[in-house]
C-alpha cells in the first residue's frame, strides 16, 4: 500500500516515471527508479528536490538516494 502511494504520488504531483527494479520478491522493502524531464537545469533541480521531499516524508524509511543527471542534445 505504502510503495502503490508514493508511485502515484511522485506521477501524480511531480510528472516523474515509476519503476520498481528491485526486491520484489521481499515483504516492506523496495528500490525503485525514478525519471524526471525538463525544459531546464533549473527546473529540474526544483522537480528533483520535490520528489527528495516526498520520498522523505512518508511512513516508510529511505535508506539510500542516488541521482544521475542526463543531458540530451536534441
Amino acid at each position: 500500500m505504502y510503495l502503490r502511494s508514493i508511485k502515484q504520488r511522485l506521477q501524480r504531483r511531480h510528472g516523474a516515471t515509476v519503476a520498481e527494479v528491485g526486491f520484489q520478491d521481499l515483504w516492506r522493502r523496495s528500490r525503485l527508479v525514478l525519471a524526471i524531464a525538463a525544459s531546464s537545469p533549473t527546473v529540474l533541480e526544483q522537480d528533483l528536490q520535490r520528489a527528495r521531499e516526498a520520498l522523505d516524508s512518508g511512513d516508510w524509511e529511505l535508506i539510500s538516494l542516488e541521482e544521475e543527471v542526463v543531458e540530451v542534445d536534441g
